[in-house]
């Protein structure tokens, strides 16, 4: 009867180190899994954005439409400026394109290293491997930006940029989320020889997606 009693005493400890230990390694990996799943999700959306563009450059928008450039009487250039109602239609036919790519894509399933999800730097590469499920699922806003970047003596170059956020839920085992991703794009650009205007927007570099012919 006492020997029963301690194995009864040991299976409960066992099941409370049990629980502590999932509960642990739960608290470990969860942040490191919405961390991962967002990167992945952002690199998804960003190729599905970039063949959204080359497909409406290649059938229904020239780059030199999305900007206006105004010559003085002596052929300088007076102002440059992004023409709003063009940039407005091409988001509008590109918000279309990824709402229809979104819904003919299949859940994407890729793999992460327990290793990596557990801080591991020596087991990020080795297994086992827990898969994620990424799902994009609407964009949810577009707007557009503009940049003065000087290149040299009298050189300047007029950027136009799109910024979009996108819906994407991911499935793993430990999480189930929702986020929203982030991206910039260069989709159009032009060199400016002559003064320099004094109007700056900075964006990120390492942030921009770069779809224009260069």
């Amino acid at each position: 009867m006492r020997r029963f009693g301690k194995l009864k005493l040991a299976a409960v400890v066992l099941l409370i180190l049990s629980i502590a230990a999932v509960v642990a390694v739960k608290m470990e990996i969860e942040p490191n899994m919405e961390s991962v799943s967002k990167i992945k999700a952002e690199a998804l959306v960003g190729r599905t954005i970039s063949k959204a563009l080359v497909s409406q450059f290649e059938k229904d928008t020239s780059q030199d439409e999305l900007f206006t450039i105004i010559n003085g009487e002596d052929g300088s250039i007076e102002m440059v400026q992004a023409n709003s109602a063009a940039i407005n239609i091409f988001m509008s036919q590109l918000s279309v394109k990824l709402q229809e790519s979104f819904q003919k894509m299949e859940e994407a399933k890729t793999e992460v290293s327990l290793g990596a999800l557990m801080g591991s730097k020596f087991l990020s590469q080795t297994g086992p491997y827990v898969n994620l499920s990424i799902v994009p699922m609407s964009v949810s806003s577009m707007d557009f930006k503009t940049e003065f970047e000087s290149q040299g003596i009298n050189q300047t170059k007029y950027k136009i940029y799109i910024v979009l956020e996108c819906r994407v839920k991911v499935l793993a085992p430990f999480i189930s989320r929702t986020f929203t991703t982030e991206n910039t794009v260069l989709i159009a650009e032009a060199v400016i020889l002559g003064k320099v205007p004094n109007s700056f927007v900075q964006v990120p570099k390492e942030d921009i997606l770069d779809v224009t012919d260069e």
